[in-house]
């Protein structure tokens, strides 16, 4: 692998500004232009752009521990991935989720790399609270000692440290579930397709929580199955960094790697 040079704060803080100008959608000439930044003798002309993709890919995996890289490190660790439907960005009340699964029950995981800090840490863990019956945080190892003195107690901890994910606390059943919340995560035609009215007052007054919770979940699982299932059935053509991008648009990687 080409060895990037780091020696300075100035430069990493560049190579750190170019890695996240990366996009999966660049033409080769961009990515290119990119990539000179950070290697300016070398000349990248003879490369596909597949093999282009792929030098970012590996620069992100073992430089610069990002986001995207302790998704693709969480998504790795995922046991049994066919019986489980997995999603990425979920809004939830005034947050936005980075990861969930539903098999049965709902997990959320919310990720904190070493570039990110913890301000909003607890108002998302307070609305997370609201939705999902398990939750985590997935944090970089420098993160957990502030972050223990963040989350509840039912909240579990999977750590990153040494290019791998470890279970630090595991997780317990949430009991602060809100309907209205769950309610509120689904379009009207979700509601109407599984409560026979778009009404959430009605909703309310007619269900149970337990029941409003059940049908939350299979409407998850509707929703977001075709996207999880072609994930899987692409995982070994998408680079690591880009399975968020695939998940969301179900693109085919060759046309997005090769043209």
């Amino acid at each position: 692998m080409l060895e990037p040079i780091l020696s300075h704060n100035n430069k990493l803080h560049s190579f750190s500004a170019t890695l996240r100008q990366y996009n999966a959608l660049e033409y080769s000439s961009k990515l290119m232009s990119l990539l000179n930044k950070i290697y300016p003798k070398k000349d990248f002309a003879g490369y596909t752009k597949f093999d282009l993709h792929k030098v970012f890919n590996d620069l992100f995996i073992k430089y610069y521990r990002s986001e995207e890289v302790l998704k693709f490190k969480l998504f790795e660790k995922l046991e049994d991935k066919k019986n489980i439907t997995g999603a990425f960005e979920i809004p939830v009340a005034d947050s936005r989720v980075d990861f969930i699964t539903i098999n049965g029950r709902t997990t959320s995981y919310e990720i904190k790399s070493e570039f990110d800090n913890l301000s909003k840490l607890e108002k998302q863990v307070n609305d997370y609270s609201k939705a999902f019956e398990y939750n985590y945080v997935v944090l970089d190892i420098k993160h957990k000692k502030k972050a223990e003195c963040i989350i509840p107690s039912y909240f579990g901890i999977l750590t990153f440290r040494n290019d791998k994910i470890f279970q630090s606390r595991k997780a317990s059943l949430n009991k602060n579930i809100q309907s209205k919340v769950q309610l509120s995560l689904l379009s009207k035609k979700e509601l109407l397709r599984g409560f026979l009215t778009h009404n959430e007052q009605d909703i309310l007054s007619s269900f149970e929580p337990k029941q409003i919770n059940k049908i939350f979940k299979e409407l998850l699982h509707i929703r977001y199955n075709k996207r999880w299932e072609f994930l899987l059935d692409n995982q070994e053509s998408i680079l690591p960094i880009d399975l968020q991008f695939f998940f969301k648009t179900n693109v085919n990687p060759h046309d997005i790697y090769y043209h």
